[in-house]
C-alpha cells in the first residue's frame, strides 16, 4: 500500500544504475520503459557511461539495459550496464551541484545524499536530450508497449 500523496510531497523517486564505475541516478518519472537490448537497438544506442565521459569498464553484457527516456516528446535510448534499483529520495537530499562541478559534469544536475552521506549523482533526462542530438543521434521511435515500464 502507498501512503497518502500528501506524504510524498517533497520526494523525488530515482532510477538508481550501480556500475563498476559508480553510481547513477535517473529520476523515474523520465523512464518511459527498460528495455533487452536487441542488436538493431543497441547499434542505434548511446552508451549512458560514454555520454557522461566516464570509462566504460568490462560490465557483463547480461547485466545491459537500454532505459528508454521520456522527455517533452521526445524518447532517448540510452545503454546501460549494472544493477536498477528504485530510490525514493526527499527533495532535501537532492543537492544542486556547485558551478565548477557542472563545467567538469554538465549532464549531471543534483547530488543525492542518502543517509548523510553522498550516494550517487543525478543525471539530468533534459541535458541527456541535449547530449544526444549534440552526437547527431538519430533519436529512434519506440513501440511504448514494449519492455517494462517503470
Amino acid at each position: 500500500m502507498q501512503p497518502p500523496a500528501e506524504l510524498r510531497l517533497g520526494r523525488t523517486p530515482l532510477l538508481s544504475i550501480e556500475t563498476e564505475s559508480g553510481r547513477w541516478g535517473i529520476p523515474s518519472s523520465a523512464v518511459a520503459s527498460v528495455e533487452q537490448p536487441s542488436p538493431a537497438l543497441a547499434a542505434t544506442t548511446l552508451h549512458l557511461l560514454t555520454l557522461l565521459g566516464v570509462e566504460t569498464p568490462s560490465e557483463a553484457p547480461e547485466r545491459a539495459r537500454v532505459l528508454v527516456l521520456q522527455v517533452g516528446a521526445e524518447r532517448v535510448p540510452l545503454l546501460v550496464r549494472g544493477a536498477l534499483t528504485l530510490l525514493d529520495a526527499p527533495a532535501t537530499d537532492l543537492w544542486p551541484l556547485p558551478a565548477a562541478v557542472q563545467i567538469a559534469m554538465p549532464l549531471v544536475s543534483h547530488l543525492a545524499v542518502v543517509d548523510g552521506k553522498p550516494a550517487l549523482f543525478v543525471v539530468s533526462p533534459e541535458r541527456l536530450l541535449q547530449a544526444a542530438r549534440a552526437a547527431h543521434l538519430d533519436l529512434p521511435s519506440h513501440d511504448s508497449a514494449r519492455g517494462s515500464s517503470c
